[in-house]
């Protein structure tokens, strides 16, 4: 379904083109779009039936058996998108690229971390750009490494620094607050690396992730992550458990020790979510969210069958991977390296984890290259299930009840930033 295009903004000076297109009436801003759509206005889909939801011991188990799809109401996006934050290419000065998270603020702006110039830009209702915030540095409201962005009830925004360790409270117009160290004050092991924050609960505890050093040894290996919630007080850290961290491949090459990670390697994934956080390992797939005090909640799991790796499969892998180094014998060498390391016999489980703005889990499909669509499976915070094909290129940053926000990078590394509507089942129409 195609909808209307809303007259565009006048906007000569402003860094970002922005263009929106509703079916709803035109002129509504996008902060009553964002209220129309807010979880609290939405009904939750209906469980399908053959969906086995079971609790044990307080846990809720959701087995979706050998085909999520096959159980789960199947929804469908939106033809356009309700709008569009884009570069202008008028001037060829202001460009956005490395968007790695977009938020939504108060009074429908939009936060936008963008890695470039470690800065949150801010977009009001209109997709104009209003503010900046931040800056490189290590003073008070500056940054080293953005990494995501995390509203904070009633009105302000975190932001997790990877290379500071720590996360930036900032207050609604962008003003400093504090920082909650994400590094000091806690007990590490030898050959650790400090904790970095992944996300923030509703009640301001933040999330991190201890990493251990990998060995240095040749061999496929997965060194060890521990996760831990640190209170809103920034005191103490609730340990929530240890597993398997993301699989690398050390090998030596003229004497040194190289680092990297082998073609369809295993991952450990974790997503915040408001009032827990999901942790999966994509060797198989399933996923479980444990509340701030490590306690496991939920269960997700599948006997989906993974794809096994061809010898095609593992061409279009490597050609993703290296997609930006130019032809030539580097190129050719990185390659070789790949085919020389590659172990697996079938693709991960599935391919990435998101946590919704209400508590679920949504999750997409493995892909080895880019395809035109990626299914996604989305578990609701009441056990409801259902699925969408979202376009291969979109990179997922905020799933809603009934939208879903990402960034598609062109072939210039430009981003665009795209907010789509989640329509009802195939067929209906409307959400």
């Amino acid at each position: 379904m195609t909808g209307k295009t809303l007259k565009k903004p006048q906007v000569p000076r402003s860094r970002f083109e922005n263009t929106r297109r509703t079916r709803m009436s035109a002129g509504l801003p996008i902060g009553l779009i964002l209220f129309m759509l807010a979880p609290t206005g939405c009904e939750s889909p209906p469980r399908p039936q053959g969906l086995t939801v079971t609790d044990s011991a307080g846990v809720r188990i959701i087995e979706l058996g050998p085909d999520p799809d096959g159980v789960a109401e199947r929804r469908v996006l939106a033809d356009e998108p309700d709008w569009v934050i884009r570069s202008r290419e008028d001037d060829p000065s202001f460009v956005v690229s490395k968007v790695v998270d977009v938020e939504l603020l108060s009074q429908g702006r939009i936060a936008v971390a963008d890695d470039v110039g470690n800065e949150v830009l801010v977009f009001d209702s209109a997709g104009r750009h209003v503010a900046t915030w931040g800056g490189a540095g290590d003073g008070p409201g500056e940054f080293r490494r953005l990494g995501w962005l995390a509203s904070k009830p009633p009105d302000s925004l975190g932001v997790g620094d990877f290379r500071l360790f720590r996360v930036t409270v900032l207050d609604a117009s962008g003003r400093f607050v504090r920082n909650v160290e994400t590094a000091s004050g806690m007990t590490r092991s030898a050959g650790t690396v400090p904790g970095r924050p992944i996300g923030l609960l509703s009640d301001g505890s933040v999330v991190t992730v201890v990493y251990r050093s990998p060995a240095p040894v040749e061999g496929s290996q997965r060194p060890e992550v521990e996760v831990t919630v640190i209170p809103p007080s920034g005191e103490g850290a609730e340990v929530v458990g240890t597993w398997p961290g993301d699989e690398l491949s050390p090998f030596l090459e003229d004497g040194l020790l190289q680092m990297t990670a082998p073609p369809f390697g295993r991952r450990f994934h974790i997503a915040a979510s408001p009032d827990g956080v999901w942790l999966a390992d994509d060797d198989h797939w399933e996923f479980r969210q444990y509340s701030a005090g490590g306690r496991l909640r939920t269960v997700v799991r599948s006997t989906v069958s993974p794809t096994a790796v061809s010898d095609r499969l593992l061409e279009e892998r490597i050609a993703e991977k290296y997609r930006h180094v130019s032809p030539g014998p580097e190129l050719e060498g990185f390659k070789a390296d790949q085919r020389r390391i590659a172990g697996h016999a079938t693709t991960p489980g599935f391919g990435s984890m998101l946590g919704t703005v209400s508590g679920g889990v949504a999750i997409g499909e493995y892909q080895a290259g880019r395809a035109p669509t990626r299914t996604w499976v989305v578990v609701d915070s009441t056990g409801g299930v259902t699925t969408v094909d979202l376009p291969g290129a979109l990179e997922v940053k905020r799933w809603g009840p009934d939208w879903v926000i990402g960034v598609v990078s062109d072939e210039l590394d430009r981003d665009e930033i795209r907010w789509y509507r989640i329509l009802g089942a195939v067929g209906e129409g409307g959400g």
